[in-house]
């Protein structure tokens, strides 16, 4: 069963309140993907970017990915990775299309077991490693952290407390809401006309039309009155 979350009362007690939240970064070498079962990516793809998590469930994350794939492979290659399954792509013609799959790597099973810990996107994985950065509260970073150890250990983490990061909209919203939005900037809901409609969006993320619509709104009404506190 997928987890779907409509999170918009705690983004605005997270905007009000300005509760202590950490933003901690986590990189681990190319030598340190090797056997884990991610590294297998690298053989269709030279790089690959975490675009955005489109739906979380028990076994593992839908993710929307643009992959910069080597001569004579495809789409189709990333499901000869041990945890990756291809899906679909996205806007064929385009010239590097978004692709969607399903992840289960324990890793990214992990990342959405704490609900006050948010995987930021997007981030890359290359020839220089894999690099992911995740924000939330001190006490699920701390636990996420333990758990990771135990996946997949990470040689280099650095944490930073929220007074130590300079706060842009993005922070604003909680992850879900920041995923969604990014969908829909990049399909062309914002666009003049509009490319894709709330119901096209829903089809495409398995996500019910009034829950996308009421994260739109939601971090629509977040980010104007971030702009007028600015002002």
């Amino acid at each position: 069963m997928e987890r779907l979350i409509l999170i918009e009362e705690p983004s605005i007690i997270q905007y009000t309140t300005r509760l202590p939240m950490q933003v901690v970064h986590l990189h681990w070498n190319r030598s340190k993907m090797a056997g884990t079962g991610i590294d297998d990516l690298l053989v269709p793809c030279s790089m690959l970017e975490v675009v955005a998590h489109l739906s979380i469930t028990e076994t593992g994350v839908r993710q929307l990915m643009r992959c910069d794939f080597r001569e004579g492979f495809g789409p189709e290659d990333l499901s000869n990775s041990k945890y990756m399954t291809f899906e679909t792509v996205l806007h064929p013609d385009n010239e590097s299309p978004p692709v969607v799959v399903f992840n289960t790597h324990p890793l990214a099973v992990a990342s959405n077991v704490f609900p006050d810990v948010s995987v930021i996107t997007p981030y890359t994985f290359s020839e220089g490693g894999l690099s992911i950065s995740l924000r939330g509260l001190p006490s699920g970073i701390s636990n996420f952290l333990t758990m990771a150890q135990e996946i997949m250990p990470p040689p280099n983490i650095k944490v930073l407390n929220e007074e130590d990061v300079v706060v842009g909209p993005r922070d604003l919203l909680g992850g879900r809401q920041l995923e969604v939005v990014q969908a829909a900037v990049q399909w062309g809901y914002y666009d003049e006309p509009r490319r894709v409609s709330l119901r096209q969006m829903a089809e495409r993320l398995n996500i019910a039309r009034s829950t996308i619509g009421g994260h739109l709104k939601t971090a629509e009404a977040t980010l104007m009155r971030w702009v007028i506190e600015q002002e």
